[in-house]
């Protein structure tokens, strides 16, 4: 662990990360009560409490797998793919971190750049990509010369390689194009929900070597994890961006009633279809034999969920003060019948438990665990 550690501060002092100042607090949720049937909070400054949709089961299973953690920091929120419905909303701190914008966005812009550059049509999954460096921060050396290593932009995302992104987008893309598809996907302002939330930011540098180490989740902004589960639940959707809904709906008396009456609304598209059709694909790799196929193993060799594809994508970076260690996991599943998306951020201690991916594999594993006893397995 000492090797990680000290490669990942490395890599935070050679990217000048800023210091992890938090967004004031929105209205956001408080006082959230789990009951047997159903959950009420405190929504907003009003003080009155509302009902929510959120599933009563899943959301206790959320808060033990976070106090397990032992991140003074983190939170976990799940959403209904189809329908936007929010089933977790689990927050550990002193706030409503789902809402926000605490953490670097780290290695989750990929997302974005990987979007942007396809809904150009200036890559597809066999474009060849050489590369050179990019483990722990990205140079202007590497962004010069053929590239000493090769492959082909559909592994990139899963395996999350620097300087793929950093190259293309250096090459392609303008800041421009970044905010507008970092707007698109919830990495750039307020997501459609039906309470207030604070803004996730994007910073994209005119260009240079600042864009394409933005471009390549290096100091990009910073994202709440409820703008990282918009992103997945916009590309479960094949790109329609469906609107979250956390405030139950009239006449549902419990969680199954939320479930039963939740209206499915969109707000426009974020993505060409044929474009989310393809990020699915890259992310489903990340739990393959990308960044998050260990975590995805059990100590047995075998998969976690069985033979259910599961598309996500991880981040990390160091940096803050009190210095910590931030890790994302932001996911949908099953990735070829979406129906939930779920987003993790932990922000840890340097001396760390477990990571986002973790955590977040635990918690598909208790939803689907509970819908389909036994071994989960790919449904046709």
């Amino acid at each position: 662990m000492r090797s990680r550690l000290f490669l990942a501060l490395a890599a935070a002092i050679a990217i000048g990360i800023a210091p992890a100042t938090a967004s004031p607090a929105p209205p956001g949720v408080r006082k959230l009560h789990v009951e047997a049937g159903a959950v009420h909070a405190t929504v907003g400054a009003s003080g009155k409490q509302v009902r929510l949709t959120l599933d009563p089961e899943l959301q206790r299973a959320a808060e033990r797998l976070l106090a397990r953690s032992g991140a003074p920091e983190g939170a976990i929120v799940a959403s209904d793919v189809r329908t936007g419905r929010i089933l977790v909303w689990a927050s550990r701190g002193d706030r409503d971190y789902v809402a926000t914008p605490l953490a670097p966005s780290a290695s989750l812009f990929k997302i974005v750049t990987a979007a942007a550059l396809l809904e150009g049509r200036k890559v597809n999954i066999a474009t060849p990509v050489c590369y050179t460096g990019g483990m722990s921060a990205i140079t202007a050396a590497d962004l010069e010369g053929r590239g000493a290593t090769c492959t082909v932009f559909g592994e990139a995302l899963g395996r999350s390689i620097n300087g793929v992104f950093a190259r293309l987008a250096g090459r392609h893309l303008t800041a421009d194009d970044l905010r507008n598809k970092a707007r698109d996907l919830g990495f750039d302002g307020e997501v459609p929900i039906d309470i207030p939330v604070a803004p996730s930011t994007a910073n994209i540098p005119a260009g240079g070597l600042g864009l394409a180490r933005a471009a390549a989740g290096f100091w990009s902004g910073r994202l709440s994890p409820l703008g990282a589960l918009f992103a997945m639940q916009t590309i479960a959707n094949d790109g329609e961006r469906v609107r979250l809904s956390l405030l139950a709906p009239p006449g549902a008396q419990d969680s199954e009633d939320a479930g039963a009456v939740t209206p499915r609304s969109t707000d426009g598209r974020g993505l060409r279809a044929d474009v989310a059709r393809t990020l699915r694909s890259m992310l489903e790799i990340t739990t393959r034999r990308g960044t998050c196929a260990k975590a995805f193993r059990k100590p047995d060799g075998t998969r976690a969920l069985g033979t259910m594809p599961v598309a996500a994508k991880t981040g990390t970076l160091v940096g803050g003060s009190p210095s910590r260690m931030f890790s994302w996991f932001a996911s949908f599943a099953p990735s070829d019948r979406p129906e939930i998306a779920v987003s993790v951020m932990l922000a840890n201690d340097i001396a760390w438990r477990t990571k986002a991916n973790l955590v977040g594999r635990e918690l598909l594993e208790i939803y689907f665990g509970r819908r389909h006893p036994g071994p989960v397995a790919r449904r046709r």
